[in-house]
């Protein structure tokens, strides 16, 4: 670019530029390195009109070989033929094999091995200790030391993931309560409420508007504008016995304050570990799971305007074929389709990746098996942060 060009009218050139073309100009000057490195630029690029192309991140096994590609989810009918392996940075290889993937947000994935469900021969220090951000698209990462995670038989803790809209500053919400308050109510300790920004790399407490010392969560999550959501539930004790019902705990990353969104009845009383937050192009769902006799079934609900004990049932994803169970539904492309996971063939040794049309009740195989382990599959878009890290 000429140097006759103002500054301002260059910054605003490449502003408009996509990213892979933004990586490739930063080898070209000293000053476009500079700008497309600074914070600034990174915060306010996506607040430009620049294309932020989506991506689905798939993880999967083949011959006990763990397998990471990134699949360009367009609007069109080719997905899912463009896909990219993916190098993986050292952080997530350093939690061992199949770590979780808690929350996506503004294209950076943040990974954790959730300790109810981690395998045994990982060390304990790595099973919640430590997070990592993963941005795919510039291939850097960041790892954060989670400082007193428990998970025992007194107290435990959840860990929530969102990048604030205002300022693009990754953050994670922990949130440590009682896990036995049910039974001895008078013992229970308020709810601790620690909050983690990159920007500062540092902890701090937050004593204001913290959820009743009640409420339980879990780590079905999902991080939407500028709010983290999880499932929770409210343990009430009347007499000698316990009470439950589901609800929905919202977390402001502006103002730091939860909300609690009520569900209605036939969601609020059931079994919690039924209900999974998933990002449906920009509205908040729960995913009911439903057993019938022959097959689970999945019924998505959208929280209308935001409004509490509001939802609309979408649709029902099930499986075309009474043979052949879903095994987990992963997340929701670009176009709103659900992407989930099937038996391969009627010997089970394959777990794949298809995609659910919800209108015609169709599933189509995206081609990616995996050899009798779980694969993962998570929605993200292109994206700068953590290019500055």
């Amino acid at each position: 670019m000429s140097d006759n060009v103002p500054s301002d009218i260059q910054t605003a050139i490449i502003k408009l530029l996509p990213i892979k073309s933004l990586l490739r100009f930063r080898q070209v000057s000293k000053s476009w390195k500079s700008l497309i490195d600074s914070s600034d630029f990174i915060a306010n690029y996506h607040f430009s009109n620049a294309p932020l192309q989506h991506h689905v991140l798939v993880r999967y096994v083949d011959s006990k070989n763990e397998t990471y590609i990134s699949i360009v989810d367009d609007d069109d009918d080719n997905f899912p033929q463009n896909k990219v392996p993916l190098i993986v940075p050292s952080d997530v290889s350093l939690l061992g094999k199949f770590p979780n993937i808690i929350g996506s947000s503004q294209g950076v994935l943040c990974l954790c091995v959730i300790p109810q469900i981690s395998v045994d021969f990982m060390p304990f220090s790595c099973r919640m200790n430590t997070f990592v951000l993963w941005n795919p698209t510039i291939r850097k990462s960041v790892r954060i030391v989670v400082p007193n995670a428990l998970n025992n038989s007194e107290y435990e803790t959840v860990v929530g993931f969102g990048v604030c809209p205002g300022t693009s500053d990754p953050k994670l919400v922990k949130i440590t309560y009682s896990s036995s308050w049910q039974f001895k109510p008078e013992k229970c300790i308020p709810l601790q409420v620690e909050l983690f920004s990159l920007s500062s790399r540092s902890w701090r407490s937050l004593s204001m508007n913290v959820p009743r010392k009640s409420i339980k969560l879990t780590w079905s999550q999902v991080c939407i504008d500028k709010f983290i959501y999880w499932v929770a539930t409210d343990w009430t004790c009347v007499g000698q016995t316990t009470q439950t019902k589901n609800l929905i705990l919202s977390f402001d990353m502006t103002t730091e304050e939860f909300t609690e969104i009520d569900l209605q009845n036939n969601l609020a009383c059931i079994y919690n570990g039924l209900l999974h937050l998933f990002k449906l192009q920009t509205s908040l769902v729960v995913l009911e799971t439903v057993y019938t006799e022959t097959q689970e079934e999945y019924c998505v609900w959208r929280m209308e305007h935001g409004v509490p004990n509001s939802f609309t049932k979408l649709f029902v994803i099930k499986s075309p074929f009474e043979s052949l169970q879903i095994e987990k539904v992963h997340d929701f492309r670009k176009t709103g389709e659900p992407i989930i996971e099937m038996m391969h063939d009627y010997n089970y040794v394959q777990n794949a990746i298809f995609v659910y049309e919800p209108r015609s009740e169709e599933i189509n195989d995206t081609g990616i098996a995996g050899g009798g382990y779980e694969c993962l599959a998570k929605s993200y878009i292109e994206t700068l942060l953590l290019l500055d890290q």
